[in-house]
């Protein structure tokens, strides 16, 4: 079978507050390295390895598309398919819709729709590729895996109300996978509609989603601990991105002076 052309959202503007609340300031756990690359790259690089691709659009938090495009390493840059960073909104799904007016702008050709979490770095391709062709029969897909431990409904009072049968039970990945004009119509039509992920608002627009088998490795970085020296690293990356900051202000003020038409030195002294 071959594989139908298809675009990707990479969802990466959430706020980190859970990977965060060990240190002083906001880390985007997306922007840390695991051996080498960024979570961001990680999860974003096997699906150019998948012939079919079409289109990237990568969410950001409003006003953080340069410290995006760097956690994407050197992927825009050779991307030969159209590559695009566009700020979310306050919920996931506001995020997700936003990437979804861009790629209905766009002119090239694809039929379906993959969205993956930025947090999810250990996806592969074969993943990706499965998940997809399980799309093409009825529309919609996610990778999911089976529960294994026991599971227990739990009283107001905090103690165990009901044993749940977990044999029907499955826990969802992504990428998740959506015929093109079906997500379309579904997001236009659901945005008010409370969902835990893209699959619930498909599914609630009356649209069929299947399973397919997901990967264990495929897990999703919630916690600082979930990477390497993570302390660390988001340390260094504040005191980078401060000077960054600093630096950044001194040269657009700068540039204000030399607007006025008098001449200043490098310290914003005039000569």
């Amino acid at each position: 079978m071959s594989i139908p052309p298809f675009a990707v959202i990479i969802t990466a503007a959430g706020s980190s507050t859970r990977f965060s609340a060990s240190v002083n300031e906001t880390v985007k756990k997306e922007y840390l390295s695991i051996d080498g690359h960024t979570v961001l790259y990680r999860a974003t690089r096997p699906f150019f390895n998948v012939p079919g691709l079409s289109a990237i659009v990568v969410t950001c938090p409003e006003g953080s598309e340069d410290e995006t495009i760097v956690a994407l390493e050197d992927l825009a840059d050779v991307a030969s398919i159209p590559f695009l960073i566009v700020p979310g909104g306050v919920t996931r799904k506001e995020s997700v819709k936003a990437a979804m007016e861009r790629l209905k702008e766009l002119a090239v050709p694809f039929d379906y729709i993959a969205i993956h979490d930025g947090a999810r770095p250990f996806v592969d391709e074969s993943l990706i590729i499965r998940t997809l062709a399980a799309a093409t029969v009825t529309g919609g897909a996610v990778p999911a895996l089976r529960v294994t431990d026991a599971v227990k409904k739990m009283g107001k009072d905090g103690l165990i109300a009901e044993n749940v049968d977990r044999s029907p039970l499955v826990t969802v990945q992504t990428p998740q996978i959506f015929r093109k004009a079906e997500i379309f119509d579904a997001y236009d039509r659901y945005m008010s509609f409370d969902a835990d992920d893209d699959a619930a608002v498909f599914i609630s627009a009356g649209y069929s989603c299947t399973v397919t088998r997901g990967n264990i490795e495929n897990r999703k970085i919630t916690y600082i601990t979930d990477i390497p020296d993570a302390e660390k690293q988001a340390e260094a990356y504040i005191k980078a991105r401060a000077e960054g900051r600093k630096s950044a202000a001194a040269s657009k003020r700068m540039r204000e002076l030399l607007q006025q038409g008098d001449r200043y030195d490098e310290s914003g002294n005039r000569e």
